[in-house]
């Protein structure tokens, strides 16, 4: 199991415990609301961390997308706002924040 899904399934995880919501903040908020709407038939059954990471593995494998929608409400949530997502095909990819001087790329 992947640092990722274990870290949304302790948030989330708390986030079910504390009723978190609004103070979390937006992208957070986000996050907690689309798990518990994924797994409202059986959360109580998966309020451990352990227990909502495996659930949450098997989801993930299951549907990428969800991952995909996860994974960038983890960032948000995480970061400063700044969340850079490719999709495609592509030779050469450049990702890059906060330049301070010069940059050239060849």
């Amino acid at each position: 199991m992947d640092p990722l899904t274990i870290a949304i399934a302790g948030a989330a995880a708390t986030g079910f415990a504390t009723g978190a919501g609004e103070s979390t903040g937006a992208a957070m908020s986000a996050l907690i609301g689309k798990i518990r709407e994924r797994f409202a038939q059986r959360l109580q059954r998966l309020e451990s961390k352990e227990r909502l990471a495996v659930a949450l593995d098997e989801e993930f494998s299951r549907d990428p997308a969800f991952r995909q929608e996860c994974e960038n409400l983890w960032n948000q949530a995480n970061g400063d706002g700044v969340v850079n997502v490719f999709h495609g095909q592509a030779k050469s990819v450049v990702q890059a924040r906060d330049v301070h001087g010069g940059l050239t790329i060849n």
